[in-house]
């Protein structure tokens, strides 16, 4: 069984990090701990540092992963990191998830208004509107 833990820097990574540990320790799994950067070039454009700001991005998503699949380790998980660019997380996630055969996705809830959930929608229900496979909400 292969799963795609998805993190990110909110509240709810530790949450996800769990739930894979401990799905991975019942049966033989290949985890995979993924997190998306999304380029901001909103802000970047104010500071006249594009890359210098997307390239922080990257490095604290590879922390954070790495980080991750120490906690794994120490739990005795064995688990592959990934990070992956693109302008829309929940896209590149289910992109992934078919490419390379997934069978579980397990992701955060993020907590938004109601407003904001009808102008943009959230990255967990447009991955369980096109997720190839089951996908696991963590609040």
């Amino acid at each position: 069984m292969k799963i795609l833990a998805a993190i990110d820097q909110s509240t709810y990574a530790e949450k996800v990090l769990a739930k894979a540990i401990d799905l991975a320790k019942r049966e033989e799994v290949e985890l995979t701990i993924l997190s998306v950067v999304e380029p901001n070039f909103a802000d970047a454009a104010e500071i006249g540092a594009q890359q210098v700001i997307f390239e922080q991005f990257r490095k604290n998503a590879e922390n954070l992963v790495n980080q991750a699949q120490q906690k794994a380790k120490n739990q005795g998980v064995a688990a592959k990191t990934l990070v992956l660019e693109g302008t829309s997380v929940a896209s590149r996630i289910v992109q992934h998830a078919e490419q390379h055969g997934v069978d579980l996705i397990i992701m955060g809830h993020k907590g938004r208004s109601a407003i904001e959930r009808f102008l943009v929608g959230s990255v967990a229900s447009r991955v369980v509107a096109y997720a190839p496979c089951s996908v696991l909400v963590v609040r």
